[in-house]
């Protein structure tokens, strides 16, 4: 599943609510505050390992630079393939943005625990 995920998602939303479609998490004004495009896969944005507790996570590289599209306060992250499909949101640090900066989405990770 994880691999999947980073096989297809190439575009990391910050968003100013929790997105729950596509849609959501890519329109500016409703819940995108800016967005980074990412190199699907494994390499440079994204790298994969052993989970910190069991299983296996996934994680992305810093993004800097990121320009700010609308002012709001940060509260989620949203990866999506581009194009129509959500394949995870995530909470972030709350920080608010103004339209024309950019801002940071710091090195975080997805980890899958082993099955009991």
């Amino acid at each position: 599943m994880l691999l999947i995920l980073i096989a297809n998602t190439d575009r990391i939303d910050v968003c100013q609510d929790t997105p729950t479609t596509y849609g959501n998490a890519t329109t500016g004004g409703a819940h995108s505050l800016g967005n980074v495009a990412v190199t699907a896969g494994v390499g440079s944005d994204w790298s994969q390992a052993a989970g910190d507790t069991s299983g296996r996570k996934v994680t992305l590289a810093e993004q800097t630079g990121v320009t700010v599209t609308d002012s709001g306060t940060a509260t989620h992250i949203a990866g999506t393939d581009g194009s129509s499909v959500l394949y995870f949101v995530t909470t972030c640090t709350s920080q608010a943005v103004t339209d024309g900066n950019t801002m940071t989405i710091n090195t975080f990770d997805i980890e899958l625990q082993d099955a009991a």
